[in-house]
């Protein structure tokens, strides 16, 4: 593992503790990288965030409580310096948008590890962009003149933070009262919540909302 000044600190966040340890292997091997945290979930990532202050952030997409995206918005926001390359399975064009709005500055698909990610990590930690050649190709047919993705017909887009937290919460087979213990908040507003997420989402049933959730990788 390297050390001493001009380490590229790098804070490792994947629900499969044989692939963070597979992808820290490759990253110590590096004389100008160093791994100061990991995380199993998207709630442990932001909290090692605000502790650790990261040069770069990998996260995975499809973490439970606070998946990938959620936990990107929220990283961005308390540790603006962190660049966050998402790490994902999929390329799905609603994943790639969403991180990116969410502040992401790379995406990369996991089949493309060993090929692609030193690559990425450098670049994102020098301010610059990277993407995997499926995701770029993705984000390059939904940009506005602007340069920037536009909201595409996904209303999961559309929720709070708050309101994607508890979509995820609910999706795991949590109950509302669960999901109130769990953030603190009373069942009535959990209750609120799930109704307005519903009304957003078009969804009629709890059973809809785990099956929408199950398309978008969020849950397994």
């Amino acid at each position: 593992m390297g050390s001493g000044a001009g380490l590229i600190r790098v804070l490792l966040a994947d629900d499969h503790a044989l692939f963070r340890a597979g992808t820290r292997r490759i990253l110590e091997e590096q004389r100008d990288m160093a791994v100061v945290a990991e995380a199993n979930s998207g709630a442990e990532a932001i909290d090692l965030a605000r502790e650790h202050r990261p040069d770069v952030a990998i996260l995975d997409i499809g973490m439970k409580g606070i998946n990938g995206i959620a936990a990107t918005a929220e990283i961005v926001a308390q540790s603006p310096p962190t660049a966050i390359l998402i790490l994902s399975m999929y390329s799905d064009e609603r994943y790639v948008v969403g991180a990116v709005r969410a502040g992401a500055r790379g995406f990369l698909l996991k089949d493309s590890v060993e090929q692609g990610l030193l690559e990425a990590i450098r670049k994102v930690q020098a301010g610059q962009a990277f993407f995997s050649p499926s995701v770029a190709k993705t984000l390059k047919k939904r940009m506005n003149p602007d340069g920037l993705p536009p909201e595409i017909g996904d209303p999961y887009l559309r929720l709070t933070e708050r309101e994607r937290h508890i979509y995820q919460l609910l999706a795991e087979g949590n109950a509302s009262k669960q999901v109130a213990a769990d953030l603190g908040i009373s069942v009535h507003t959990v209750e609120t919540h799930r109704t307005r997420i519903m009304e957003k989402m078009d969804l009629h049933g709890i059973a809809e909302l785990v099956l929408s959730a199950v398309r978008r990788g969020l849950v397994s």
